[in-house]
């Protein structure tokens, strides 16, 4: 689904939006995507003209939420004037956010990290983390930080443990959303942690 058509982008928003509604009383395998269509006000014709099946929309539509959570800047030049520390700063808010968003809908994430949509959905979300890790490696870079690692490798390390954290946040039943990211930010490679105190010292207030 082409986003950037304001038609497609309304469409896809009121479907997410009736997901996520439909998913406060429902397990996303009761879901059907009549129900799932005559709550966002959509044709099955135009869902089906875009998703094989409710499975593949979740993945996307909860991918697609985290990654737009996650973003800190589309493009480096953003934070030319910034510090190392406030760039990592930044990068610690959109953690925190991504974490407050899975901790209020988190009956939804455990079933996507738990149904058959698992692989999909994890595969959805990686690449989509890979492409905003691998912008924040190179704004590090460019702040003289970290400058002799490899950037791609650099970047799906990011990935590839995010999902992970995201994963562990989900099936767990903590709600102190401050303390996990001062937590993960601590255990973060050594470009971001020593930028980065767990006491939050740094935390943006």
């Amino acid at each position: 689904m082409n986003l950037t058509e304001p038609r497609a982008a309304r469409t896809h928003e009121a479907l997410t939006t009736a997901l996520f509604d439909l998913l406060r009383d429902h397990d996303l395998t009761e879901i059907s995507i009549s129900e799932l269509c005559r709550t966002a006000g959509v044709h099955r014709t135009t869902f089906y003209g875009h998703f094989a099946d409710i499975y593949a929309f979740a993945a996307d539509a909860f991918a697609r939420m985290l990654d737009e959570l996650a973003n800190v800047a589309d493009d480096p030049s953003t934070f030319d004037d910034s510090s190392p520390e406030a760039i990592t700063a930044a990068y610690a808010e959109s953690v925190r956010r991504e974490l407050v968003h899975i901790r209020e809908h988190r009956a939804a994430y455990r079933m996507m990290f738990g149904t058959r949509v698992d692989a999909g959905f994890r595969r959805e979300l990686f690449q989509r983390l890979l492409r905003r890790a691998s912008i924040s490696v190179s704004i590090w870079q460019r702040h003289g930080v970290a400058t002799g690692i490899d950037a791609a490798t650099a970047a799906a390390y990011i990935a590839g443990g995010s999902v992970g954290v995201f994963e562990d946040w989900a099936n767990s039943d903590d709600t102190d959303a401050d303390t996990r990211t001062d937590e993960i930010m601590a255990t973060s490679p050594a470009w971001c942690a020593p930028l980065y105190q767990a006491d939050g010292a740094n935390r943006p207030t």
